[in-house]
């Protein structure tokens, strides 16, 4: 199983930001995940939301901003990283969970991210057809189904169909253990049957994954430090 840090570890630092993006490889993580999106001159750059009011309490879109203009804004001190920044400084040979929030984002994310990281990569995004668009494309590259309350209404049938090809993993809600637990599991084993890889997010206690702990490839978590 594999620890990766949710956003980096924003229990310490603000998400996202390259303290916290850089800190989990120190503690010892597998990796992490994180969030690419453009700025108005199309930079990728990792940021969550479409808008800085989280990150500095700014109601400004990123897409509306030139990267310069970015930069200008902090949270405590830190500005929104390039997606170039830190895969210069990430370590080699491990794992990063690439999220892809847009639609745009794709090609100069991946086309990044395989130029200039030598380790593991992991593409995901809620957009489905956006997965199944590039999967098809980047044969050799390593592609995940994101899922949450939203896919809820998709049929077993529905979601098995997704992984008919060239799909290396599924990312699903820890929630949903609560919620669906008879379902979350029946879906669960039928992926592994399929050797698709189960990535689970984001479980900050270990209670939250007992049951299923035997099927878990990858564990997304704000604190690294409870599962390392």
């Amino acid at each position: 199983m594999k620890i990766l840090g949710h956003r980096g570890i924003p229990v310490l630092y603000k998400e996202n930001t390259l303290p916290s993006l850089l800190e989990p490889f120190y503690l010892g993580a597998d990796g992490i995940e994180t969030d690419v999106r453009l700025t108005k001159d199309n930079v990728p750059v990792l940021i969550h939301d479409d808008s800085l009011m989280n990150f500095c309490g700014v109601d400004v879109k990123v897409r509306d901003l030139s990267l310069a203009e970015l930069k200008r804004y902090k949270s405590n001190g830190e500005s929104v990283p390039t997606l170039e920044e830190f895969l210069k400084l990430a370590p080699k040979g491990k794992c990063l969970n690439i999220e892809i929030k847009e639609y745009e984002a794709a090609e100069l994310a991946i086309s990044m991210c395989t130029t200039l990281y030598d380790g593991g990569l992991i593409f995901s995004s809620f957009n489905h057809s956006l997965i199944s668009e590039l999967k098809v494309k980047y044969t050799s590259l390593r592609f995940g189904y994101l899922f949450d309350e939203g896919h809820a209404k998709l049929s077993d049938e529905e979601i098995f169909s997704l992984f008919e090809q060239n799909t290396y993993s599924a990312h699903l809600p820890v929630v949903g253990l609560s919620y669906f637990p008879e379902r979350f599991l029946k879906i669960i084993k039928e992926l592994k049957r399929r050797n698709v890889k189960i990535v689970v997010w984001t479980v900050n206690d270990r209670k939250d994954i007992e049951k299923i702990w035997g099927y878990v490839d990858y564990i997304i978590t704000d604190d690294v430090r409870l599962f390392l």
